[in-house]
């Protein structure tokens, strides 16, 4: 066997090591090994050796039949918000935002075509959302995904417009590139995006980005509630998470 097969070998055992992990992360309440094994599409006795050394390491956890995360992702997880300037920057500011409001207030960066959660404070209003700290949600249909895309280059725009694929979450989910190039462009003018229901239904939101020196945006900020509380509220928390998202892009690259 030569080197370059050990590699590119070695490349795809860490590969289902991620995909396993990725899937367990994605269930509610864990999952069975031979479910894994099927959803993964690896052979039963690979995915128990996997799981096995998983388990080993912390990073899976084990209850009767069933896998769940363990403690070693959260541990790496604290340890990356400890490293992560953004987030040590921005904690303090969405906290105080957040009580400000009364909502759920998060903070997302770009990943691909999406959002990646890297943040979040919870809201006392009793609102279910979808959105947790690692996952992801879509560009064109959420506040923080249009606040980041507003104020990315032209060129990027262009590129992410035609990778997205445009899929109606609700009736107010915009399912066009030109319908989102408009959008942008307003919220460029007034600096503040806005999700109206597009992504989940009855949840309302405003979003600001996190500016560089150049004005590019490096990530964005929203505040998330039932639209029954937060429509009438518009004005009053589009200027707050504005002068938060100033606050943490000064501190940022101050």
């Amino acid at each position: 066997m030569t080197d370059r097969t050990q590699i590119k070998d070695g490349d795809k055992s860490f590969s289902k090591l991620f995909d396993l992990i990725e899937l367990v992360a994605r269930s509610r309440s864990g999952l069975k090994g031979r479910e894994i094994a099927e959803a993964c599409g690896f052979p039963t006795s690979t995915t128990f050796r996997m799981l096995k050394f998983l388990v080993e390491k912390g990073y899976l956890r084990s209850s009767g039949s069933r896998y769940s995360l363990g403690l070693g992702l959260a541990r790496l997880g604290n340890l990356a918000a400890a490293q992560n300037p953004l987030l040590k920057i921005s904690r303090p500011l969405l906290a105080e935002l957040s009580a400000k409001t009364m909502e759920t207030v998060h903070l997302a960066e770009l990943k691909d075509e999406c959002i990646l959660y890297v943040d979040k404070v919870e809201g006392v209003r009793p609102v279910r959302m979808g959105s947790l700290i690692g996952n992801c949600s879509p560009l064109y249909c959420t506040g923080i995904g249009k606040a980041i895309l507003a104020f990315l280059p032209e060129s990027q725009i262009e590129e992410l417009c035609r990778k997205i694929r445009f899929v109606p979450f609700t009736e107010q989910t915009i399912r066009t590139p030109d319908a989102l190039k408009r959008e942008l462009a307003e919220i460029r003018k007034r600096g503040y995006a806005v999700d109206n229901c597009e992504h989940e239904r009855g949840v309302y939101c405003l979003a600001a980005p996190v500016l560089n020196y150049a004005g590019t945006a490096v990530a964005g900020i929203s505040v998330s509630g039932s639209e029954l509380y937060l429509r009438d509220k518009t004005d009053e928390f589009a200027r707050l998470v504005k002068e938060t998202a100033e606050k943490i892009s000064s501190e940022y690259h101050g």
